[in-house]
């Protein structure tokens, strides 16, 4: 028996439909996952057209209530002025929820923050601990730049941030 290609078409895309539809209920209920994946979707176009107003909407649900991933995605958007204008405050309190969740991007980023003042007061001794956090995930970024800050550090500074980090592991170290 022949079947046609063409029927998966109309069925993948019947799929697809459900699947944001169930996306979007589980969402509209509080599944802090599902927003992130639905502001994931709109973000990149993946089924549905690409639509950053969207995806910050449903990546600020997702955020709100505690996703991770879904703070840095809305971190990134604030920070570069996707969506809505640009809020570099807004970001850095998103950057900094994702890094006290272990998010690695967000501690890198977060470090970012802190080394050139944007969202926050510029403080090299934070910029050290958050970049020491993301380099624990091997990024060689994190490593360079958590070396090349420890140089500019005087030995109080790096103590004191070395003592942050210590701490912030022993802190999360239940958490992961």
């Amino acid at each position: 028996m022949y079947i046609s290609s063409h029927i998966s078409q109309p069925r993948s895309a019947f799929l697809a439909v459900i699947h944001m539809r169930d996306l979007m209920m589980n969402a509209a209920q509080g599944d802090a996952a599902a927003a992130y994946q639905l502001g994931y979707l709109y973000e990149t176009g993946d089924g549905v057209a690409v639509d950053e107003k969207e995806a910050l909407r449903w990546y600020l649900m997702g955020a709100s209530k505690g996703n991770a991933k879904a703070q840095f995605n809305l971190a990134v958007m604030l920070e570069e002025g996707r969506g809505q204008a640009c809020d570099l405050r807004k970001a850095w309190y998103w950057y900094e929820k994702s890094a006290q969740q272990g998010e690695w991007n967000a501690q890198y980023n977060l470090a970012l923050c802190y080394i050139l003042g944007k969202g926050c007061e510029a403080d090299l001794p934070r910029a050290h601990m958050w970049f020491a956090l993301a380099a624990r995930e091997g990024n060689s970024d994190a490593i360079h730049n958590r070396d090349a800050v420890a140089k500019q550090l005087n030995p109080e500074q790096l103590t004191l941030s070395q003592q942050w980090t210590a701490q912030w592991m022993q802190n999360h170290s239940t958490r992961n």
